[in-house]
């Protein structure tokens, strides 16, 4: 059955590629001369028009459709809902950007929370199938729910490209192109984002490494290195700075370099903050050199996670814990050295850059209370167990509102 399925997505896929090919080949060798969209740093200062209520993105519709203010303010609201419910945090630095970038700030947090959630999305319908047929499916297990969220992943990865380079795809009577066509037309992500890379000049290459590197990590269970993992988070997390940088008007290195070190550090931490819900998917977020290191196997995940909702078995592995607690240190050490190396520098970013740094705050805030219970990440203050959650989970929130108040006041994180 497995089989079977694989073939039909493949088939399917090579397909639509096939077809979309051709027909961007064609497109761009008639109209090359014509339709060319480069970001303004790489330009020679060249400016980038930004779209106007009467002419939408023809990238992706095969025709010029009207995108109106109104419809523009409806993707921007649905890019603020989506960041709002999946990334809290996110959420609230963004509602503490300038006004003239809070737009394209949310279009890109909606868009990294898109493609993030592609994997996960994939690990549930993988861990729902092994549930029904009772099955340990390491070899073919993801067949069907990767090759799903490669097909995701090369969905936008095409999509953006083609806001790029401002192709259009005719109409055709294949009905796998034409729904391709018609969810890139409708996404009202991916609209807003559009619109934010062709107002700000969005550089392309930034998008391009974010997706790669989700992509990249689709088949990744367990990083072999702390580096390795620190360069996932430099890919993801500091080029979505970087990008938020461009959108206030800042291109400079030195402001590159702090938000880098930000980046590391916070893709460190979600690494980390979400070690539960990866052991329950199979998934090992500690390194291969430090869990080596410290004798962290599968199965002592599982056991501390098992009794992380247990207390009064904890006595039992407390070997365990201690290992979990020695690697996660020495993880948190190093965000903690990127994140702090990045608030020493953080005057040598433009003060209209400095907005764009806030998530710094979160993490600074996160490894305080992970120092609190002695790097434990499975502290139910930390995963939000235990009877008093709720009143946890309010305390730190109004805590960080606090602090993310305070740094954009003060313009020091």
């Amino acid at each position: 059955m497995h089989t079977n399925a694989v073939q039909r997505w493949t088939t399917a896929a090579k397909c639509a590629r096939s077809c979309l090919t051709s027909i961007r080949r064609d497109v761009r060798t008639r109209k090359a001369s014509s339709h060319r969209l480069v970001a303004a740093h790489e330009s020679g200062g060249r400016s980038l028009a930004a779209p106007t209520s009467s002419r939408g993105f023809s990238g992706d519709s095969g025709h010029d459709d009207a995108y109106t203010p109104e419809q523009r303010r409806e993707d921007h609201r649905h890019c603020v809902e989506l960041v709002q419910t999946r990334d809290s945090e996110g959420y609230l630095c963004g509602l503490l950007m300038p006004s003239s970038a809070r737009e394209a700030y949310f279009a890109l947090r909606a868009f990294n929370v898109e493609i993030a959630s592609i994997k996960d999305s994939g690990m549930l319908v993988a861990g729902r199938s092994r549930a029904r047929t009772g099955q340990n499916t390491d070899g073919d297990g993801f067949g069907d729910s990767t090759l799903a969220s490669r097909l995701r992943m090369q969905w936008w990865n095409d999509a953006i490209r083609g806001i790029y380079e401002e192709y259009y795809e005719p109409d055709s009577q294949d009905p796998l192109l034409r729904s391709l066509v018609s969810s890139r037309k409708h996404n009202p992500t991916l609209r807003s984002l559009g619109c934010a890379i062709k107002t700000h000049g969005l550089t392309h290459r930034f998008l391009k490494r974010i997706i790669d590197a989700r992509e990249a990590d689709l088949e990744i269970s367990q990083y072999e290195s702390l580096r390795d993992m620190a360069r996932y988070g430099e890919d993801t997390v500091s080029n979505t700075l970087y990008l938020a940088l461009e959108s206030v008007g800042v291109r400079d290195e030195e402001s590159e370099l702090v938000a880098s070190d930000v980046g590391v550090g916070l893709g460190v931490l979600t690494a980390l903050r979400s070690t539960g819900f990866r052991v329950s998917q199979g998934e090992c977020t500690i390194p291969v050199d430090l869990a080596k290191q410290n004798g962290i196997t599968m199965d002592t995940l599982y056991s501390v996670l098992g009794t992380a909702m247990d207390e009064d078995k904890g006595e039992e592995i407390e070997g365990s814990r201690e290992s979990l607690r020695v690697a996660a240190k020495e993880m948190a050490d190093m965000a903690s050295f990127h994140l702090h190396r990045a608030r020493d520098d953080q005057t040598k970013v433009a003060k209209a850059g400095r907005s764009c740094l806030l998530p710094a705050v979160c993490g600074l805030q996160y490894l305080d209370s992970l120092k609190r219970v002695d790097y434990d990440v499975l502290h139910p203050s930390l995963v939000g167990a235990g009877g008093n959650a709720v009143a946890l989970e309010r305390r730190r929130r109004l805590g960080l509102m606090f602090y993310l108040g305070r740094s954009w006041l003060t313009g020091i994180f």
